[in-house]
């Protein structure tokens, strides 16, 4: 017997399988495809929407990593980034030297749950936009860094964040993996000192300062900085750069009914 929840998610396939004609260009039969999955994985495992369960977009580009010259969003992306390097580098810089004390936003714990509770000083994570909106923080510390980030507004994913993250000396960001396939996650090098990196999907790779580098997180993936200095990096959830405006819209109300926006 479908729970409540099965039933809403029915009833919202049926209304998109009734608009799909309306819009074939905009491929929300990707969509329909989706839900009809995610329905019939919760209902034989009689999941009721948890953390665990994972959300699979089908027909679109699925690999660790992702070339900025290979899509011309990303391609957009890098450039944009890239070109306010100096900027976005200086206002964190100047951020150091102020003497101000943000306070981060969320915890490595908060994130990853109590088995990352040690982490929470040595891996700190300044939220400047989070759920579509700039922080306080973001808009008084960081003007010209908003602004770059404003370029990019449109391909931001809804319940995704902007972060500058701090991994301090020492630190190893245990192996994880995300339950969605529906974003990506750039990342643009500010401080980056030797023996750190990244592995993602297997493959390991290392930040270059100012230079961006795309990945998808429902790849298993981990990170750490065996250097005496600390790594920061400026990171954005995007979307999927392949999903049509349309998807992205369908996505953005279903989320709001499942336990995946944080």
């Amino acid at each position: 017997m479908l729970n409540y929840n099965s039933i809403k998610m029915n009833l919202f396939i049926f209304f998109i399988h009734l608009l799909k004609p309306f819009y074939l260009q905009q491929k929300i039969y990707r969509f329909e495809k989706a839900l009809r999955y995610y329905v019939k994985m919760i209902t034989k495992s009689t999941l009721n929407y948890t953390d665990n369960t994972s959300f699979v977009y089908p027909d679109i580009t699925h690999k660790p990593w992702h070339e900025s010259d290979e899509n011309d969003t990303l391609k957009f992306v890098s450039q944009i980034l890239e070109n306010g390097y100096t900027d976005i580098a200086d206002e964190w810089f100047n951020y150091l030297h102020s003497g101000y004390n943000i306070i981060p936003r969320l915890k490595p714990s908060e994130i990853f749950g109590e088995s990352f509770k040690n982490k929470d000083e040595d891996w700190k994570y300044y939220v400047i936009w989070r759920h579509g909106k700039f922080t306080e923080v973001g808009l008084s510390l960081f003007p010209r860094t908003g602004k770059f980030i404003s370029q990019l507004n449109c391909f931001l994913y809804s319940f995704g964040e902007v972060v500058f993250i701090v991994m301090k000396p020492g630190v190893v960001l245990p192996s994880h993996i995300d339950n969605l396939n529906i974003s990506l996650t750039c990342q643009l090098g500010i401080t980056i000192p030797k023996d750190c990196g990244i592995k993602v999907g297997g493959e390991t790779r290392s930040w270059t300062r100012g230079k961006t580098l795309f990945f998808e997180n429902s790849f298993e993936h981990e990170a750490w900085n065996q250097s005496q200095e600390d790594r920061v990096v400026l990171l954005l959830d995007l979307y999927h750069p392949e999903l049509t405006n349309v998807e992205k819209a369908l996505l953005d109300v279903m989320l709001k009914h499942l336990n995946f926006t944080g």
